[in-house]
């Protein structure tokens, strides 16, 4: 990290030194736009998750993470969407659930009357995620 000076800006560089990452200082009027940005998003986040959950609950099963075989829905909070996926626990096998048995083209349904619903990508073929 090299030392900052003034209004001069911040560079990190990587490891390799062939990367670098410039932070520019902003104005106070600039922060405080960026912070309430940045809590609305994750209070939007926070709603469309608790959307989600009160949509699947009745239907699926819900992963409870406090058992060890604790299979079913898990929903979470990605930056500005939400993640439906299966979380199989100790019990990988119930993955077929997901993907033969339906659930996973029943939470779909079920969401897809109330949000923006986009299948996971390549690196993520098990999940599915709601937008903002």
């Amino acid at each position: 990290m090299l030392a900052v000076q003034g209004g001069a800006a911040l560079v990190v560089l990587a490891e390799d030194e062939v990367s670098s990452t410039v932070y520019r200082p902003v104005s106070v009027a600039e922060a405080k736009a960026l912070r309430q940005a940045a809590r609305s998003t994750k209070e939007e986040a926070i709603c469309l998750h608790e959307g989600a959950v009160e949509v699947l609950r009745p239907h699926v099963r819900m992963a409870d993470w406090s058992k060890d075989d604790g299979y079913g829905v898990a929903v979470d909070v990605v930056r500005d969407a939400v993640s439906v996926q299966w979380w199989p626990a100790a019990v990988p096998e119930s993955l077929a659930l997901w993907e033969q048995g339906g659930i996973r083209q029943l939470c779909m349904a079920l969401l897809s009357d109330r949000f923006t619903v986009s299948d996971g990508d390549e690196r993520t073929p098990h999940r599915m995620m709601l937008r903002i």
